[in-house]
């Protein structure tokens, strides 16, 4: 019986070592994947410390030198660095393009998750298949309907018209796979309550699902901030320009027209950080909405 109760020990133990070795082992990957995610915000970090010279010259993982604050100084004095009157721009394209992307690809979605049509799925999997078309091809038919309508450059409208037709297929993807997790005899209740389909969906489905009008948010909210491929495209004059256009003011201060010119990498890095800081802002208070709603795609009513 002792013999036993030996063996029985020793196995504990034993298991013991290997689930001890095994969170270990997953915990320094986990520190290691963690290093090598931060190292190019720590080295953005440290260029902003830098001055010209060393900045510009010299690739150094510690700073020679620290102009920290007058490299802020110089950034936020900039001329053409209006960086209130830009980030109003991008939060005007930002809030156009949420807007219409909520409520029309939430209807669309809501419309595939709850009523039943003839050759739903079918016209569900071709939309879903509109995804592997590359944006960039509709680029040139697009921006020659914009010019030829004078809609280029009145209100941003090229950069967020678009939102407010259900365009965005993955956002419609998203709302439907969190729509069909709601039961559907609360709508019948809710119909059957004397609720028109409007009041249904905008009191009983919409609030029922905010982790996904947050998440929603959140990826436009980054995908105005870094899109400047759009603003490139679409605006010409310098007042209008939005966040992404601040980088580029300090990447090309020095350009004198020939193919190699200095890039004063100490500004690029202010400007980065500053604003990179509205984006970490958002996503630390809304982050707990966005992983439920990444939790929730995969659920099936």
């Amino acid at each position: 019986m002792g013999a036993i109760v030996k063996l029985k020990h020793g196995a504990h133990r034993k298991n013991g070592a290997k689930k001890q070795t095994r969170i270990a082992l997953t915990y320094i990957l986990l520190i290691a994947f963690a290093i090598v995610a931060l190292m190019p915000l720590y080295y953005l970090i440290i260029t902003a410390m830098k001055d010209l010279s060393e900045a510009s010259t010299q690739a150094t993982m510690f700073p020679q030198s620290f102009a920290l604050f007058e490299n802020i100084r110089f950034v936020i004095t900039h001329p053409d660095y209006k960086v209130v009157r830009m980030f109003l721009n991008t939060m005007f394209i930002f809030l156009m393009k949420t807007t219409g992307t909520i409520i029309t690809c939430s209807m669309a979605a809501y419309a595939f998750a709850m009523y039943k049509f003839p050759f739903k799925n079918v016209i569900f999997f071709i939309l879903l298949s509109t995804m592997m078309i590359p944006g960039e091809i509709l680029g040139i038919p697009i921006y020659e309907f914009m010019v030829n309508t004078g809609l280029k450059e009145v209100a941003y409208i090229p950069l967020w018209i678009a939102s407010w037709f259900a365009t965005d297929v993955f956002m419609i993807f998203l709302f439907r796979q969190f729509f069909q997790t709601i039961p559907k005899p609360l709508i019948e209740a809710a119909r059957m309550d004397g609720y028109g389909e409007l009041g249904i969906f905008f009191k009983i489905v919409l609030p029922l699902n905010t982790p996904v009008v947050v998440t929603v948010i959140l990826l436009y909210f980054v995908g105005t901030y870094n899109d400047l491929y759009g603003p490139a495209l679409y605006i010409s004059d310098s007042s209008n320009w939005v966040m992404a256009n601040s980088i580029s003011i300090f990447e090309n201060l020095f350009q004198s027209g020939s193919s190699s010119y200095l890039v004063p990498w100490n500004y690029v890095s202010v400007a980065s950080l500053i604003a990179l800081m509205p984006v970490v802002l958002i996503f630390s208070f809304m982050q707990k909405k966005f992983l439920q709603s990444v939790a929730g795609v995969g659920i099936k009513g």
